[in-house]
């Protein structure tokens, strides 16, 4: 007569190898991708560099706005005495979309303004620089913006 725990203990080693298996692939899976869906760039990858830069002002007064936070992905740059900044990101070279966050981290000393979260896209880039291998150059895009007192 066969032995019911060894029967049991069988099947749920089955069943563990199964759920770890599961779980292994979509950890792999969820690590190896960004917020956006596409790949990490890495050693041996096609890349390029996705540059923003432009400049903050009031909305209100439409003076510009030194030491406001700008963050692009992995990017994080502050604005100039003129209002002035410039981020980037190195990406796989097709379409891309980043988030631009815009925060004012002077406070009540410069005034204070709404965060602002924003999206730019890169549709059909043309990129310049580059070997067209590996490093497919550099595209660049003006992003302007305005940001509102807070209430």
């Amino acid at each position: 007569m066969k032995n019911p725990s060894l029967f049991l203990y069988k099947n749920y080693n089955k069943l563990l190898r199964v759920l770890l298996t599961l779980l292994g692939f979509g950890t792999v899976c969820s690590l190896g991708c960004c917020m956006y869906g596409s790949p990490e760039v890495e050693y041996g990858t096609p890349h390029a560099t996705f540059r923003v830069n432009g400049n903050v002002k009031s909305e209100a007064s439409s003076e510009v706005l030194p030491n406001i936070r700008v963050v692009m992905g992995n990017d994080t740059a502050y604005t100039d005495g003129a209002g002035n900044y410039q981020v980037s990101n190195e990406e796989f070279p097709h379409n891309q979309a980043f988030m631009l966050e815009f925060e004012d981290v002077n406070g009540e000393t410069g005034g204070e303004y709404q965060a602002l979260d924003t999206i730019v896209e890169f549709i059909d880039p043309e990129f310049t620089g580059g070997n067209d291998v590996w490093d497919h150059g550099t595209t660049e895009k003006e992003f302007n913006i305005k940001l509102k007192d807070k209430e």
